[in-house]
């Protein structure tokens, strides 16, 4: 997701574009399980979301993006918190169950990554506190993309090609990248994406690399490595080969949103073309720097399994890697629950690409990134939800949907902006940027069951930590009332009193001190629209 003035969207065939409850009855379907919430959450279009030099930049008189507009609009529930507080010691408490000696799993920083959207221009790549906000958050894997990279780096901020000479700007990459190794104590790994190809590559500018030049991209794209690994030595593992191609390639040669038949017989999809573009940029990368994995697609429309069966099966030989993307929805008026549940559907969707793979490489693991993440899939609805605690709440729902399904990372979009980042133009930290602080030090471990009575109200996530001999709990309450809990431990239980609080909620973000007594008890209280890590460091 990407454009030039800070803002991003996505477009099909530059029109807003939807899944219709009437597109999702395919029998055996992953989509025909969805709820109508859920289905809602499919509203995807189809096409990257190109750079736009006309994109509307962010005006103050609108009001909705400043920062104080921001805290206000996160905060619109805190004038009625004393009449939920009221409310909520009348609740049946929700019970939590947290059963420490049972391992389901394994979280590690590669599972609460970034996309740095901005790390490829020099004013911030080189900004000391961008780079400082970024080694903050410590995320384990670090995205750099931005569709402004396939532009003229003599006239576009974001471009990194030199067009008069047709060819990548070494001096800028070199640039950028220094910077960022140099913000760093313990390097994330970093994934370069190469969204698209250069202008000249398209003569007749439909949207497709010229057949002619399939060998040629790969070229160009093994040049990228070569700058990057061979010539600078800095060392990226994981490169990324376009970025969205499956409305462009797939989805509109097809009925039903992608699902049915060919529109016209005669006009075959392209995405055997897709895959052939994938399979001959993996060869001439590997070549270039056989260390590397490459992945792909990263797929826009994480519903659509008749796309990304014949891609995998296509491309398994070459394939380190699984990419995809999902948002929850198109409209800032789009109620929490629904945004909430959106959620959910990442879940499924994650179990079912990893199924796939499994099936079509069963004895070499292919891990799976859900490489951008975040409310709406849109800039234009300047939903500032995604700069407040509800969106906090999102991203840990979305991260804690993909974890429990399979996903091997995730990354959120993105790292600085006015309307997704998680911090802003001016480099504040947002409520989100201490949770990805937190997490990356705090949920890496060993992932134990848990159970709420309610987890339409609260989702519960722990991981211990051998090493450390840490345990941490988090409370997420995706409702719009406060939540009284009341948590059961087994298999372990405390033996000190005060325990750390760290705590996303309509007030901000805080740290306290709680006690292991006042968690157990019926009368442990979580915010309306909150995320809660409890830490216990003994």
């Amino acid at each position: 997701m990407s454009s030039n003035n800070g803002l991003a969207d996505k477009n099909y065939l530059g029109q807003s574009y939807s899944l219709h409850s009437s597109d999702l009855s395919h029998s055996g379907s992953l989509v025909n399980k969805l709820s109508a919430d859920a289905q809602l959450w499919l509203q995807y279009s189809n096409l990257s979301r190109s750079s736009s030099t006309n994109a509307a930049p962010l005006n103050s008189a609108e009001g909705s993006n400043s920062a104080a507009s921001i805290q206000s609009g996160s905060s619109q529930f805190s004038s009625n918190s004393n009449a939920r507080l009221i409310a909520a010691t009348a609740q049946t408490p929700v019970q939590v169950n947290v059963d420490w000696g049972t391992v389901q799993g394994t979280t590690s920083q590669l599972h609460f990554g970034l996309n740095a959207f901005r790390g490829f221009n020099p004013q911030d790549a080189t900004n000391p506190a961008y780079n400082s906000n970024l080694a903050y958050m410590n995320p384990g894997i670090i995205r750099y993309h931005n569709a402004g990279m396939m532009n003229d780096s003599a006239i576009n901020p974001d471009g990194l090609i030199d067009v008069a000479n047709r060819r990548w700007d070494t001096t800028k990459i070199t640039q950028a990248l220094s910077a960022s190794l140099g913000a760093f104590t313990n390097q994330p790994l970093r994934l370069i994406n190469i969204p698209d190809w250069p202008a000249w590559m398209d003569a007749n500018r439909d949207g497709f690399l010229d057949t002619n030049q399939f060998d040629n991209y790969a070229a160009f794209c093994a040049e990228l490595v070569k700058i990057v690994n061979r010539d600078n030595q800095f060392g990226v593992t994981h490169w990324e080969v376009t970025n969205e191609k499956d409305g462009q390639y797939f989805t509109q040669f097809r009925n039903n949103s992608g699902w049915g038949p060919l529109k016209d017989p005669s006009k075959p999809d392209r995405l055997d073309e897709l895959s052939t573009i994938y399979n001959k940029c993996a060869t001439a990368m590997h070549q270039m720097d056989p260390t590397i994995k490459i992945g792909g697609p990263a797929l826009s429309r994480p519903d659509l399994q008749p796309f990304y069966s014949r891609f995998i099966n296509a491309t398994t030989q070459n394939l380190d890697f699984f990419s995809f993307h999902a948002y929850a929805s198109g409209s800032r008026d789009t109620p929490d629950t629904n945004v909430y549940d959106g959620t959910r559907s990442i879940g499924r969707y994650t179990k079912s690409i990893v199924d796939t793979l499994n099936q079509a490489s069963p004895n070499r693991h292919i891990p799976v990134f859900l490489d951008e993440y975040n409310i709406s899939w849109t800039w234009q609805t300047r939903d500032a939800r995604m700069a407040g605690n509800k969106g906090t709440v999102f991203d840990a729902l979305a991260m804690v949907e993909a974890i429990n399904n399979g996903a091997d990372a995730t990354l959120a979009w993105n790292e600085k902006d006015e309307i997704y980042g998680k911090t802003d133009s001016r480099n504040a930290l947002r409520p989100s940027a201490h949770m990805f602080h937190l997490f990356n030090q705090l949920l890496v471990g060993n992932r134990v069951a848990t159970t709420s009575s309610d987890n339409q109200s609260v989702v519960a996530f722990a991981v211990s930590n051998p090493t450390s001999a840490q345990h941490s709990y988090l409370l997420i309450n995706r409702s719009n009332q406060v939540q009284q809990v009341q948590t059961t431990f087994q298999g372990w239980t405390p033996t000190g009193s005060a325990l750390a609080r760290y705590e996303v909620s309509a007030n901000g973000y805080s740290q306290k001190t709680t006690d292991w007594a006042t968690v157990s008890s019926n009368s442990f209280q979580l915010p309306d629209n909150s995320v809660t890590l409890l830490s216990f460091a003994y």
